[in-house]
């Protein structure tokens, strides 16, 4: 019975080819999408999955009311551990502070490897007993328990040593404040490893660079700079445990801050849940988006339904030529249950052909989609998703045939025999709904990317307060690069190309780690403003292009290093500073009991430091002779001809420190990473939806066309024009498409509106926007549409009329 329902399926399948060549491409290019974004929902949702105690760990957030962050102060990990029995491990990350590298040597058989490598952290000796990582040399357990201790990822290990590794090898690290030996202690296998600490290698806390700075950090109001985790008991409710924990919080700061008019309280973070719904300020890395996981999701989704519509439409268009079948079928005893198990298994069978150009299709397509996705899928990481992939094929083929079984089994054998005619009004409106529904998923697709490339435009021209264009950045990530800041400076300005030469602690694009609560002279803690604290060196301002509206900046016509402050506009706000009588107003900050005065010497346009995503806060500089970058305006096309240069300029001055740069603008663009890749992916599964769409309507146009052949060629009798023609075949579809455009204008507009509220400075959403959206649907639909017309017009009447 199996085997004869499938040849039949077969036998069907190989009749009418080009009904199911349609079918199969399109289910076949929807399980492609679904496969593709399955991969990268899989992957992303995988990250801190490894733990062994990953559901009992937490990070610990502090809230201060306007701003989020995901670290918090020194003490707090210990204070925890030590108070409430709940937490049994607590352990703390640090980031070193405005260092987006560290200079790593290494010494084997005379041979000196000198790399700059990111992502170097320092851990507590408690963070494997929080963390669980596989080691392939060392111990785990006893890890970065001694001071001045490394562990290091397998990928770092093979570019450090050469052969075979072993334990207790030195490893040199360049720091600003100079260099420092480590022995290495274990070595991690990061291949596959996904998790929010994006470690390249880790240090221990204790150490002869930092570990005195801190051990003395014991206040709990200040230097919030570090990430606090804990694990707590097996069982106990996060809820509960948090409740306590912050009553412990605002018992050991809460009066300190709100006399400073601040509040703030902590909340903790599940391990498992931060890469996809932490977005705070000083994350550890990079972090994933859980909503941008739902819209591929849905996407991927509304894309299959698409084609299983096209499936279903085409399907019951057909159904005269298998009305005959299904009335002789059931005249010979078929029942509706044998007839409806037919008409799926055809669906089914469809579905797997599907399923193969699918599979075809993903393998070609996949590098592509890394590409524009930055990933590294591969099959054989995710046989999960193969499986679900099966899965969904087998429940694809079911809802794309189950309308069609029920609808074509229950057709009247007496009916069909005699010639009734089987198209009924109900049947017609349904497969127009089904149309309407699939361009409204594409017409609100395609105001999505339209809104999202306008938004992202817009971001990328729009006044930044500074110079961001040819603007080279070189990190002075060691000491030696730092103690020779003026002499290569100096030398750079000498070079033909470069046009200035600046320095400071950062750069508009990267975070900003340092504020600070400052108040004007003559008034107190309780009116303090939470400042943003940058450090430049001279000619910061004009190598970056800022435009200073009142007093001055730091040239070499003021080299004296005094408490001078040049503040932004939104600090002058904030202060409640009239622009003009801002100059010479003293502003203090209070630190350890004393009193700090620092005296605002300029003040600059606002500026966006960080990306549009975020209002402009208030800002200022002081002045610093050891920056941590140095920032050269180059005004030249020959852009290699000048990094050769400037690199051998750099090796002269600077021989243990590698030479490694950036351009401002690309910093600046990192920003948008998830916008753009978002962008990029709504634009290429739009394009796969409007074509799925498309290859329905060509189907149904030449359905129609060839229904309508013999009116086609009585109207071209009586003189009827090939445009007429056309207009009589298209004219349904445009219409339908019209519909499609006014139903989904609204739902884009309101999901635009969701997605721009991320931003602080965006768009203004117009109604122009979708009415392009509408045009380029009814376009695109009138062009596939036309083509069957147009072949249908063009055909001979007498070949159409000749059998009457």
């Amino acid at each position: 019975m199996l085997k004869n329902t499938f040849l039949t399926a077969i036998r069907s399948f190989l009749k009418n080819k080009t009904v199911s060549l349609i079918n199969v491409t399109g289910l076949g290019v929807g399980l492609a999408t679904c496969i593709l974004l399955l991969l990268y929902i899989w992957d992303e949702g995988s990250f801190d999955r490894h733990h062994k105690h990953g559901k009992e760990v937490y990070r610990i957030g502090i809230n201060f009311g306007d701003f989020t962050a995901a670290s918090s102060p020194a003490p707090m990990a210990e204070g925890f551990k030590s108070n409430f029995p709940e937490v049994l491990q607590s352990t703390r990350l640090f980031k070193y502070p405005m260092l987006e590298s560290m200079v790593l040597k290494s010494e084997i058989d005379g041979e000196l490897k000198i790399f700059q490598e990111p992502f170097g952290y320092y851990v507590d000796s408690t963070f494997f007993d929080v963390f669980s990582y596989s080691f392939i040399v060392g111990d785990p357990e006893k890890a970065l328990q001694e001071p001045n201790t490394i562990v290091l990822s397998k990928t770092l290990a093979d570019k450090l040593f050469v052969g075979e590794f072993t334990l207790d090898q030195t490893i040199t690290l360049g720091l600003p404040e100079g260099e420092f030996d480590y022995r290495v202690v274990g070595v991690f296998d990061d291949k596959g490893l996904k998790s929010h600490i994006n470690a390249n290698f880790l240090l221990s806390m204790q150490n002869t660079d930092i570990g005195s700075y801190v051990e003395q950090e014991n206040s709990w109001k200040n230097n919030n700079m570090f990430h606090t985790y804990i694990r707590v008991s097996p069982g106990v409710e996060s809820h509960t445990v948090e409740s306590k924990l912050n009553g412990f919080y605002q018992q050991k700061m809460g009066e300190d801050i709100q006399a400073l008019g601040f509040s703030s309280n902590l909340f903790l973070q599940p391990l498992e849940n931060i890469y996809l719904t932490s977005d705070l300020g000083f994350e550890v890395g990079p972090t994933g988006s859980r909503t941008l996981l739902y819209v591929f999701g849905s996407i991927g989704i509304f894309i299959l339904l698409i084609a299983c519509i096209n499936f279903m439409n085409l399907s019951t268009a057909k159904s005269g030529l298998r009305a005959k079948e299904v009335g002789v079928r059931k005249v010979v005893g078929a029942d509706k249950k044998q007839l409806v198990f037919q008409f799926l298994m055809e669906s089914l069978v469809i579905s797997l052909f599907s399923l193969l150009i699918a599979l075809i299709l993903v393998l070609i397509l996949l590098p592509v989609f890394n590409q524009i996705t930055d990933k590294a899928l591969q099959y054989a990481d995710n046989w999960n998703v193969m499986i679900f992939a099966l899965g969904l094929t087998i429940v694809t083929g079911i809802i794309a045939g189950l309308y069609p079984a029920f609808y074509l089994s229950g057709f009247k054998p007496l009916q069909i025999l005699k010639g009734v005619t089987l198209s009924s009004q109900s049947t017609v409106s349904i497969r127009k709904g089904l149309v309407v529904f699939q361009f409204v998923i594409s017409v609100t697709l395609i105001g999505l990317v339209l809104v999202v490339q306008k938004q992202m435009s817009f971001m990328q021209h729009s006044s930044l307060g500074f110079d961001k264009d040819q603007q080279l950045v070189l990190p002075l990530q060691s000491n030696e690069a730092m103690e020779n800041f003026s002499v290569l400076k100096n030398q750079l300005q000498n070079q033909q190309g470069v046009s200035m030469v600046s320095g400071g602690s950062v750069y508009p694009g990267i975070e900003v780690l340092q504020d600070w609560l400052l108040y004007e002279e003559g008034k107190t803690e309780d009116d303090v403003v939470d400042v943003i604290i940058g450090r430049a060196s001279e000619d910061y301002l004009e190598t970056l292009g800022m435009e200073l509206i009142q007093g001055r900046s730091f040239t070499a016509a003021y080299p004296e290093m005094g408490n001078y402050l040049i503040i932004n506009q939104s600090a002058a706000k904030a202060f409640d500073l009239e622009e003009e009588d801002a100059i010479g107003k003293i502003l203090i900050m209070e630190w350890q009991g004393q009193k700090n005065e620092f005296e605002i010497v300029g003040l600059v346009k606002d500026f966006h430091f960080q990306s549009l995503h975020q209002t402009i806060k208030p800002f200022a500089w002081i002045p610093t002779q050891k920056p941590n970058y140095l920032v050269a305006k180059f005004e030249t096309n020959q852009t290699a001809t000048l990094l050769a240069s400037i690199e051998r300029i750099w090796r002269n001055i600077n021989p243990s420190t590698p030479f490694s740069y950036t351009f401002l603008d690309q910093d600046f663009k990192r920003n948008y990473e998830k916008e753009q890749k978002t962008a990029t992916v709504i634009f290429y599964f739009t394009g796969v939806a409007i074509l799925i769409s498309c290859i329905g309507l060509f189907g149904l146009a030449a359905f129609t066309a060839e229904q309508k052949t013999k009116e086609i060629g009585i109207r071209k009798v009586l003189g009827a024009s090939t445009y007429n023609i056309t207009a009589l075949v298209s004219r349904e579809f445009v219409v339908l498409v019209t519909i499609s455009v006014l139903i989904a204008a609204p739902i884009a507009f309101f999901a635009s509106g969701k997605w721009l509220e991320n931003f602080a400075y965006k768009i203004d959403l117009g109604w122009n926007i979708f009415l392009l959206s509408g045009i380029i649907a009814v376009c695109v639909a009138y062009a596939t549409v036309s083509f069957q017309a147009i072949k249908a017009a063009l055909t001979n009447p007498v070949d159409t009329l000749r059998s009457q």
